[in-house]
């Protein structure tokens, strides 16, 4: 099993992880299992062109129509964007988090509302809150209400 600080960190994963770090990074970004840091920010900031059809998850299931587009751990402070991926419009979507030390054991976990409230198909939102000090904050899953 791949220790949770050597996997990459990739944008719109489920299980985004961010790291406490002094380090100036991009927002939006991927960490190489060698410890390279890859700026993915033309990823993140991707919008439909005017005209395209929206592609939309169908389903009842709206935890898998909400991703985490990115997330970033600074300064006690766990923030990043949301991504309604869904068909039907949704509203109250939080971020659950949990909060690990240096060991990658669990110290505390929560969750952030994103604003704003109510989220269009492919609309995005952001999210920001301070969190209890640790090593890493781990994205965990995102919920929203229809």
């Amino acid at each position: 099993m791949i220790p949770i600080s050597d996997r990459p960190v990739i944008a719109y994963s489920t299980n985004t992880i961010a790291q406490n770090s002094e380090i100036d990074e991009p927002f939006c970004y991927m960490k190489t299992p060698d410890g390279k840091t890859v700026d993915l920010g033309k990823l993140c900031d991707k919008q439909p062109a005017s005209g395209t059809a929206q592609t939309c998850i169908p389903g009842s299931n709206i935890s898998a129509k909400v991703s985490i587009a990115a997330a970033n751990y600074e300064g006690n402070f766990f923030s990043g964007q949301v991504l309604n991926r869904g068909c039907k419009t949704i509203k109250n979507v939080k971020v659950n988090y949990e909060v690990l030390d240096e060991s990658g054991n669990l110290i505390d976990n929560g969750f952030i509302f994103a604003q704003p409230v109510t989220l269009a198909p492919g609309q995005s939102a952001t999210f920001r809150g301070e969190v209890v000090a640790g090593a890493q904050v781990v994205a965990t899953h995102a919920d929203a209400q229809e």
